[in-house]
């Protein structure tokens, strides 16, 4: 009989060790969604706070939407264009509401059914940031129309909003805003235009060299260019406008030092229900006294686990913090780690880590980021050792940036130059890894080398 109980305590151990790490999986909006099951199951569990059954996660919309309505819209995309480290993922364009958007603010009757034709094949040419990477002389080409008439029409799409739309790149869209915004400053439109990547790498020094400033100014600078919009057409790909509620919050307190807080007040607070409690101690049928055991056992559970899920995510948010300094004090380029290496960091599983931060939300004074974001992958080299897939990316790179521009090289033959440096790879992620980092397949590398040849 105790060799029984023995067995029956370890498979119940097992199965809420396996409880834990569900609920540590889960974001702070699905939490309040099982813990609100649970409590309607459950006699034993009440609110600790009598307003958490009226107060919903609505409410706690409206309140983020009337505060920050998705405050990390332009910070995010700054430090995913310029850094190349992402935190939102832009959605499918929606072309529709792009067409709509451009032709209100157009005094159609000015234009020529040419110009039209022209800017309905510029709308056309936009990225999903809402930049045309094409030369004047390329659209020529392509539409067998002036260079004059493209000039003509490209002038006046660039005046109209969202501020920034048809830039060629990340510092022209910037500095469009700038320029409506009255900001008319040398020292703005310098870093604009030359130190974008010192930025994202957190190299103020070489900016307050350049310039003769001081740090305090080349900060403030920096600050400012931070909450420009890098990604005009932000948004275009939602049929309404959505919003993100952070599931960490971390914020700077007046020395300096870093304050995280869980995100998860609207979620509610539980207890013993001490009626229930009363009514289990004075039940004489064993079934009833059975069945409150039970939930007893449960929801004495569910408190502890919630709690350790809140300390685990701070635990893990400050590991992130401590290693990401530069990236967050700074905005600069996130340094290389996987889950593995903060696993031994923490003396904790990978797979601890890796449901920590799954589908979770970090809102720091710049912006919002999704947490996995946070962390890169790495792949195993034929001599055992691990590298980071930034590494794999910047040997992608070099890879492209040397191929022969007449016969560029396909996803495959990619991979078998990298399996050649020990790196075993698929094609389906090599494709991947280029994507990411901004480079066009081997066929779209190829004619766009041609119509550049044309043009010379």
């Amino acid at each position: 009989m105790k060799h029984k109980l023995t067995v029956e305590q370890r498979q119940l151990l097992s199965q809420n060790q396996i409880s834990s790490l569900e609920l540590l999986a889960l974001c702070n909006s699905d939490l309040y969604q099982y813990m609100e099951n649970e409590y309607m199951e459950n006699p034993l569990l009440e609110h600790t706070n009598t307003d958490a059954e009226s107060y919903t996660q609505e409410d706690d919309q409206a309140w983020y939407r009337s505060n920050y309505s998705r405050p990390s819209e332009n910070t995010a995309g700054f430090y995913e264009e310029v850094s190349g480290e992402g935190s939102l993922a832009m959605e499918a364009l929606n072309t529709e509401n792009i067409y709509s958007c451009i032709y209100e603010q157009l005094e159609l009757d000015r234009y020529s059914d040419q110009h039209l034709q022209v800017i309905d094949y510029l709308i056309q040419s936009l990225d999903s940031n809402g930049y045309i990477d094409l030369e004047v002389s390329e659209i020529a080409q392509l539409t067998g129309v002036k260079e004059e008439i493209i000039e003509s029409c490209l002038l006046d799409l660039k005046k109209l909003e969202p501020d920034g739309i048809f830039a060629k790149n990340l510092a022209e869209c910037l500095l469009i805003q700038i320029e409506r915004l009255g900001l008319d400053d040398a020292n703005l439109k310098h870093i604009i235009s030359h130190h974008l990547t010192d930025i994202s790498q957190g190299k103020l020094s070489s900016i307050t060299r350049e310039l003769d400033i001081s740090s305090e100014q080349a900060r403030r600078y920096v600050a400012l260019i931070s909450t420009l919009n890098p990604r005009p057409l932000q948004g275009f790909g939602l049929s309404e406008k959505q919003y993100i509620i952070p599931d960490v919050i971390v914020t700077m307190e007046p020395d300096g030092k870093w304050y995280i807080e869980i995100n998860d007040n609207w979620c509610g607070n539980y207890q013993l229900n001490d009626y229930y409690l009363q009514m289990m101690a004075e039940a004489k049928d064993p079934e009833i006294f059975e069945y409150f055991k039970k939930k007893l056992e449960r929801a004495r559970f569910l408190i502890h686990a919630v709690e350790q899920r809140r300390k685990t995510i701070i635990q893990i948010t400050n590991a992130i913090l401590e290693e990401q300094e530069a990236f967050f004090r700074y905005s600069g380029k996130l340094k290389p780690c996987t889950m593995t290496q903060m696993s031994e960091k923490l003396s904790v599983s990978t797979s601890t880590i890796s449901r920590a931060v799954k589908d979770k939300y970090l809102q720091f004074p710049a912006g919002c980021v999704l947490m996995k974001d946070l962390f890169s992958t790495s792949v195993p080299t034929s001599n055992g050792d691990r590298i980071n897939s930034d590494g794999i990316k910047q040997f992608i790179r070099e890879l492209v940036d040397e191929e022969d521009k007449e016969k560029p090289y396909s996803d495959l033959r990619l991979a078998e130059l990298l399996k050649k440096k020990g790196y075993s790879l698929s094609r389906r992620v090599i494709a991947k890894y280029r994507e990411e980092i901004g480079i066009s397949g081997s066929f779209e590398r190829k004619m766009k080398n041609e119509i550049k040849k044309g043009a010379d």
